[in-house]
Order: structure tokens, then sequence, then C-alpha cells
């Protein structure tokens, strides 16, 4: 009666729920990742600025953007479309699917890598057939400034995918501990409990079941 009674009082509760989704997700995610330092979707352009990966130099500034740019749209994606993630892992027929799919991204990103580091291999190889004098640290250094490398979109497409196949494979199992979070479920429930999801109900908020009576 008290919620019917002041309809102000549960619209700015459902306000501030809505706005504090984002950071719900966002102290969930944190606490998936454990003792990893940062965010999966800052990871790329770190690593490509730390020269950790092989790379033509005067491509790296871009790569380095690009990846940052496509991992944050990648995980405002995954979010955006959190509820069929969070029913399709529970719902039979579907659940397998949910259940394998982030390491099917993982065998991707492994799979991009190698054909990167192969491509890229052929590609200075081939540079260097025809400038005997180039070692491939100066082949590296210089040669996409004035020109053209072999093979060099399928590179910059190779290491994207690398870096964005692990970013989602990380973001869709996090977002599986998000959903979980969010329902309430304990851990021996979510590892013992019935998880049909064949017919998923909404719970009912006691704001609702108040305004009800």
């Amino acid at each position: 009666m008290a919620a019917a009674a002041n309809p102000g009082s549960t619209a700015a509760v459902e306000g501030d729920q809505q706005k504090t989704r984002l950071q719900v997700f966002a102290n969930v995610f944190k606490s998936y990742m454990g003792v990893m330092p940062i965010v999966t979707a800052a990871l790329a352009p770190l690593l490509t600025a730390m020269n950790v990966l092989p790379i033509y130099e005067p491509q790296r500034k871009a790569l380095a953007t690009m990846a940052g740019m496509l991992g944050f749209l990648l995980l405002a994606w995954l979010f955006y479309v959190r509820r069929t993630i969070a029913l399709g892992s529970i719902t039979r027929g579907y659940r397998s699917i949910f259940n394998f799919l982030p390491l099917a991204l993982i065998l991707a990103s492994i799979g991009c890598y190698v054909a990167y580091a192969s491509t890229l291999d052929a590609s200075v190889s081939a540079i260097q057939h025809d400038n005997p004098t180039q070692t491939r640290s100066q082949v590296l250094e210089t040669w996409t400034a004035n020109h053209a490398a072999p093979h060099m979109l399928k590179l910059q497409l190779l290491y994207l995918s690398m870096f964005l196949a692990a970013e989602a494979a990380f973001v869709m199992m996090a977002m599986r501990e998000y959903a979980i979070d969010v329902r309430g479920i304990t851990e021996r429930e979510w590892m013992y409990g019935e998880q049909d999801g064949s017919e998923p109900k909404l719970d009912e908020t006691p704001a609702t079941v108040m305004i009800a009576k």
C-alpha cells in the first residue's frame, strides 16, 4: 500500500536501479577478472604499445587505436545483448552453444595468432628477397612508412581478430557471472541446483507485489 500511495518514490528507486546497471556489471566484471590489473578492452592497445608482439612499426599506433576502439565497442555490444546471453546460457537447446562459444573464441584467438605470425614471416621474407641487405628488424621498423608491405591487410585483420576474439570470450564468461549475480543465485544452487531455463520466469520485485495488492 505504501508503494501504491507514493508512486514517485517507486519511480525514483527504479531510476536509481537503471542508472547503476552498468556500474553493477563493471563491479562484477572487475571481480571476475581477479588479479588481472587492467580492463580486458584496454589489453590490446597496451600490449601493442609495449611492443609485446612483432609488428610493422609504422602501423603500431594505428593498430593500437583501432584495437582499443573496437575492443570497447565489442564490450558495449555484448552488454547490450546481455539478456540474450543470460537466457541463452540457461535455455535447453542453446545452453551447450553458449557453454562452448567462449572456448571456440579462445581457439580462434590462438589460430589468429599462429596465422598472424606465419603471415608476418612470409611478408618480411618477401621484402628481404627483393632487398637482401635489409635485416628483419630494419624491415619491421621502417618499411611500411614509405612502402606497402605484402599481405598488409591480412596482417591487420588477423592482429585485430586475435585480440577481439580473446576479449569476446572473456566478456561472455564474465557476462554469465553477471547474470548469476543479478539473479541472486548462490554458488551451491548454481553448481547443483536445477538450471532448466526452458521457461524462464521473471521474479516479481517486492514493489511490484505491493502495487499489485
